[in-house]
């Protein structure tokens, strides 16, 4: 804890720390009793206790969400400014990187008051809870922390979760991927199929139902696709060599905007929307930025000597690693100047899939075909050593940070699913594992990082949350005529959506089972 050591001594020992030496505390005889004069040195000194309410609101200002949640436990005044203050919520909300941050604050300010309330009302049924937020202020900086704050408590309450189907598009191909914007409105997919090379997206109509009102045309196959944080704009990266920009109009269409033509085959936005990240096949990473005037300048351009198959940047955007099939994921970090230096390499057995940075950018955590994921960490030094090898019994085939940088999560075709926890003295320790019938194709964390959903060849994909108590349960399961091949959640976590082989994809909301109580918090 920054300045507030709550580590007790084991239990029985009364052994002064090392280095220390024993105070006898005085003792005076008095009406033939002996009785303890109070250590006038140790009343003198400084406490917590003393000080004002609003000196402690700045400490817990500056406090990990662990060690707020911790002084709740101290005493009745600091259980009670902490709750007035919001202190716990506004501590769980800066664990996220600043990308995080804007997105859940979107979700928000997508919603009105009535969307609002019925966000959280299909966890709780307490009217006190559901009015708390009536008169809140959308502008608050806050509003976001207290309402995920509150949602995420009360869904990890739940000891199942009641599945609504939302809506089921059908299309005439197997889906790969499936992907809602921030304000869960429009949709974009992609198909598995090679020979499918046109991305479709999707408008949601006020009777509910999806609409398809865009085609990206493109002349090979479509790798990898992604809307922007705020939702406005698409990018596709295509095999033979294309980036396509659609941005969303004001009427609601969607217009090309530009074509980045660079050999790229995968890519991604960097944290200030201005950016884009793709990769090739011929061994380099490209990072194209926008201008002021719409078009995009010369990128930089980064070596990895090896074909590379996917490409990420640190949420600082101060690191990037590429992970290729070398076996290895080097690591670039870019120097005072601005030009970028090989700092490290994690070395595989086989194809890497992918590296991927924690929220802190910290971390490193890679996906093998070698049957391992590494985690890797930042020294002072700007190095990188390993931290801990996670051990599967067949290719893994994704890897990821939750958004709050606590948990790694590991899909393989073993036909299992991995969670690790960083625990208090910073090391990695195994949390769950979870079992499909065949193999897992991903697994991914909701915005809160307190549920993740995975995708598994056995046509299923299973909703796993975190419970009161810390433990890890599965909540629910969606199921699928076909293998699950993508599985995620909507920006604001109130919904999953599956894609998969038997060419649907379905969007699934979370509400509490009916069967167990209303929780009041």
């Amino acid at each position: 804890m920054h300045g507030i050591d709550n580590k007790s001594s084991p239990e029985g020992s009364h052994s002064p720390p090392p280095g220390q030496v024993r105070l006898e505390t005085p003792k005076v005889i008095c009406a033939g009793r002996i009785v303890t004069e109070p250590d006038k040195e140790i009343e003198n000194k400084p406490s917590l206790q003393v000080l004002s309410s609003l000196s402690l609101s700045m400490i817990f200002s500056h406090l990990k969400f662990r060690d707020v949640s911790s002084l709740t436990k101290v005493c009745t005044r600091f259980r009670d400014l902490i709750n007035e203050d919001n202190a716990l919520a506004k501590a769980w909300y800066r664990q996220f990187s600043s990308p995080h941050q804007y997105q859940l604050r979107k979700t928000i300010n997508t919603k009105n008051g009535n969307q609002l309330r019925a966000w959280l009302q299909s966890f709780t049924n307490d009217e006190a809870v559901l009015t708390s937020f009536k008169d809140c202020k959308p502008e608050s900086v806050y509003l976001p922390a207290r309402l995920y704050f509150t949602k995420t408590r009360l869904m990890s309450e739940c000891k199942t979760f009641k599945l609504v189907n939302k809506a089921t598009i059908k299309e005439d191909r197997a889906i790969r991927t499936a992907l809602l914007s921030v304000d869960g409105r429009h949709m974009v997919t992609v198909a598995e199929d090679p020979r499918e090379r046109t991305p479709q997206i999707y408008v949601y109509k006020t009777d509910g139902s999806w609409e398809n009102i865009t085609t990206i045309p493109h002349e090979d196959w479509v790798n990898s696709v992604i809307f922007s944080l705020d939702g406005d704009r698409v990018l596709t990266a295509c095999s033979d060599g294309t980036v396509k920009i659609y941005d969303k109009e004001a009427d609601g269409s969607w217009k090309h905007k530009a074509t980045l033509a660079n050999n790229r085959h995968s890519l991604s936005f960097i944290a200030d929307e201005r950016h884009v990240l793709t990769t090739s096949r011929d061994g380099t990473t490209m990072i194209h930025g926008l201008k002021d005037d719409g078009s995009w300048e010369l990128p930089t351009t980064l070596s990895h000597n090896a074909r590379i198959e996917s490409a990420a940047l640190s949420a600082d955007g101060c690191h990037l690693v590429t992970a290729g099939f070398d076996y290895t994921a080097k690591i670039h970090s870019q120097k005072t100047d601005g030009s970028w230096e090989v700092k490290g390499i994690i070395p595989h057995k086989s194809l890497v899939y992918t590296g991927n940075f924690s929220p802190d950018s910290h971390y490193i955590v890679t996906a093998s075909r070698d049957f391992t994921a590494k985690i890797y960490g930042r020294q002072a030094d700007g190095s990188w050593l390993p931290e801990i090898t996670i051990e599967h019994d067949c290719a893994v085939k994704s890897a990821n940070f939750s958004p709050d940088g606590h948990y790694v999560l590991t899909a393989s075709n073993d036909c299992t699913v991995k969670i690790y926890y960083l625990n208090a003295d910073e090391k990695w320790i195994k949390k769950a594992t979870f079992n499909h019938d065949d193999g897992v194709n991903s697994a991914s964390f909701s915005p809160d990082s307190r549920h993740l959903v995975t995708a598994s060849w056995d046509g299923t994909a299973k909703i796993i949350g975190q419970n009161d108590d810390g433990s890890w349960s599965e909540k629910a399961r969606i199921y699928h005529k076909g293998n699950v091949l993508y599985a995620t959640f909507s920006a604001d976590g109130s919904q999953v959506i599956t894609a998969g082989r038997d060419c649907e994809v379905q969007i699934t909301e979370l509400r509490m089972n009916d069967s167990l109580p209303a929780v009041i918090v």
